[in-house]
């Protein structure tokens, strides 16, 4: 279980509700109400109490039906149109997005989405009257005004990132205002990324340096997630994107001819966002952040088991992680939320949790695994020892230290199965593979649990509705705490982990590769992150085992690697649909077919065919999302996105 409580009560007296009515869906208008603003600010604890309603739009990460990193890219795939119709995230890579009613609509908070405006509004009430609490010290009220004034901005930039250039809306407007007020138009890009860094910056001082207290504490903002954000914002407002944007969806101007995008290509926004990665690594690290290793239960565990573990919690583990550099409380990886994730049975030295709880239905398609390096940490399909071209073939895997502890010893599985680096098994669960669990016999991990995920098998499709269809599962999302018997399960529970300092190691190292080419820090930091899990150096693994070994001496080359060594590392973390988008890589990335075992056989050779599911289509319209119909006819100022 989490050892800590939520910081904030999210309930607040429906009297306070007024104050955040609208007359317009996207501009939360706030009515002359005085009385009611009056009681909500009269005192410290119900200013608190207004405070916790600031952050209750932040996005619900754990949601399965509403995060659309999880499945409106490639990451998970489900079974069902019919047993998932809720799952208005994975509507969208189905093709199913529309300019009307859009799906996962943040703008209003319909269909999956909350809405940031909302947000937005919330906060702006909150910074107009929180001088006037009478039961408070200036400081204590400075420190609630730089949170609010973060949260803002970054609702600003979760619809920027979301829709694009978006309208700024600094204060709220007040219902006697003319409606011509509120009909808002899109500010530019540029706007939006400088009003936002420059609020953060605001009043970034008066925040706390870091958590210090636990139990009450946890999941602010602080000085230390205050500037990680900040450098993730300004990585966007570099990226191809957002910097020297001139494709289709760059082309909307709004109706006074404005144009939105700059479509000059900005050396400089490389420069600040470097700028801004090293200063919140440095403030990190003098806080002491680092890279979240696991501390083994047994001295004599394989250090295969060891790297694996420490991929596994630096994601799913919220006690005592000094990666985490901001941690949403709000959304919790549940029992339920696990055992979407999680296989029904493990064989091993004992049987364990056969309940419809579990059903390891967020299936992960072959375009993930195939990501994953070999054990030598270069692509598979760039590895000169590496048979990628007959990866799909039967192979018996041996009885041998190298292989046993990863994969069934003697058993069946495919090529690709073999031979993949730490991350690859510490993130995924699949047929003959292996997990090491806390409730192994005697914690060892040559007793971790056996995987059988064929038809019929232990692990495999029982139930009619909710199973696996890809044949791979995620082993990142359930904490290897948790603990199963016949028939149930319990979960030790987790928040998500909104930003970590893995991230802000490849975002440095993708700045300083964009300014300057392949420097010594470049290879540093995204080595840093390949050691944690056991990978040799990125200069020493191409030169070694890969047949194009001059690809990190170029910017090119480490371009590639970089974006490369994010999806291994965030693989299945919701990060890569907001990477593959920023980059403009989605349509080469999203339109590959959506691929997996043939999970309804059982023998060997049958299961092992690679099956299509899906061939999912994404355009460059995708890259950000409509605006509804009803907001564009409240607002006759508000233009949609390109080609909606």
């Amino acid at each position: 279980m989490i050892i800590y409580k939520k910081i904030y009560q999210s309930f607040i007296g429906l009297s306070l509700c007024f104050i955040i009515l609208s007359c317009n869906k996207y501009l939360d208008v706030v009515p002359d109400n005085t009385p009611v603003l009056d009681q909500a600010f009269a005192k410290r604890t119900m200013a608190q109490r207004y405070l916790a309603t600031c952050y209750n739009s932040l996005p619900d990460n754990f949601s399965l039906t509403g995060n659309s990193g999880w499945l409106s890219a490639d990451e998970f795939w489900l079974s069902s149109t019919s047993t998932y119709s809720g799952y208005n995230n994975w509507f969208i890579a189905l093709g199913s997005q529309n300019g009307d009613s859009p799906l996962v609509d943040n703008w209003i908070g319909a269909r999956g989405g909350k809405s940031y405006w909302e947000g937005i509004s919330k906060c702006n009430t909150f910074l107009e009257n929180i001088m006037k609490v009478p039961d408070m010290d200036e400081a204590e009220k400075q420190m609630w005004t730089a949170e609010v004034k973060f949260l803002k901005a970054y609702y600003h930039f979760l619809l920027v990132e979301q829709y694009g250039p978006v309208p700024i809306m600094d204060k709220n407007i007040p219902v006697s205002s003319d409606p011509a007020a509120s009909r808002l138009a899109r500010n530019t890009v540029d706007e939006c990324f400088s009003y936002i860094v420059g609020l953060i910056n605001e009043d970034m001082d008066f925040l706390m340096d870091d958590v210090s207290d636990l139990q009450t504490e946890t999941g602010r903002v602080t000085k230390v997630a205050a500037k990680a954000i900040k450098a993730k914002i300004l990585m966007f407002a570099a990226s191809p994107l957002f910097n020297g944007n001139s494709d289709i969806e760059a082309s909307v101007k709004n109706k006074d001819g404005k144009e939105l995008f700059n479509h000059t290509y900005s050396a400089d926004k490389w420069e600040r966002a470097a700028a801004a990665c090293k200063e919140a690594i440095d403030f990190a690290e003098g806080r002491n952040k680092r890279l979240h290793t696991w501390t083994p239960v047994r001295s004599d565990l394989k250090p295969s088991t060891i790297y694996q573990m420490n991929i596994r919690e630096a994601f799913n583990e919220s006690s005592n992680n000094p990666e985490i550099l901001w941690l949403d409380t709000r959304s919790i990886a549940t029992t339920a939320i696990q055992g979407a994730f999680m296989l029904r049975k493990y064989a091993g030295s004992t049987t364990l949790a056969n309940t419809t709880t579990l059903s390891s239905q967020m299936s992960v398609p072959f375009n993930i695994v195939e990501k994953f390096y070999s054990k030598n940490g270069v692509p598979i399909e760039e590895d000169k020892t590496y048979p990628y071209s007959t990866r799909y073939d039967l192979v018996t895997v041996p009885n041998t230290d190298v292989y046993k502890y990863n994969l069934v010893a003697n058993r069946n599985t495919a090529r690709m199965n073999l031979d993949r680096e730490n991350r690859f098994y510490g993130s995924l669960t699949f047929d003959a593979g292996r997990i090491y669990m806390r409730q192994v016999a005697d914690q060892k991990d040559d007793n971790a649990y056996n995987i059988d995920m064929r038809s019929g098998g232990i692990s495999g499709k029982t139930s009619p509705t909710n199973f696996n269809i890809t044949g791979y599962a995620s082993k990142k999302h359930f904490n290897y705490q948790n603990s199963a018997t016949d028939n149930n399960y319990s979960a030790r529970q987790y928040g998500y982990p909104i930003i970590r300092l893995a991230n802000l190691y490849l975002y440095y190292a993708e700045a300083l590769n964009e300014i300057h080419g392949p420097t010594a820090d470049v290879y540093a930091y995204v080595d840093k992150v390949r050691a944690r899990s056991g990978l040799e150096g990125m200069l020493s693994s191409w030169t070694n085992y890969s047949n194009n070994p001059a690809k990190p001496l170029s910017k090119e080359g480490v371009r590639e690697i970089i974006k490369r060594e994010r999806t291994c590392e965030f693989a299945l973390e919701g990060i890569r649909f907001g990477d593959l988008r920023r980059w403009k890589d989605a349509i080469k990335e999203l339109n590959a077919p959506i691929r997996g075992w043939d999970i309804y056989q059982y023998t060997d050779a049958n299961y092992y065919r690679p099956v299509v599911f899906y061939t999912r289509s994404f355009i460059n319209r995708d890259y950000f999302w409509p605006i509804g119909l009803n907001e564009r006819r409240v607002n006759s100022n508000l233009v949609q996105a390109a080609e909606w």
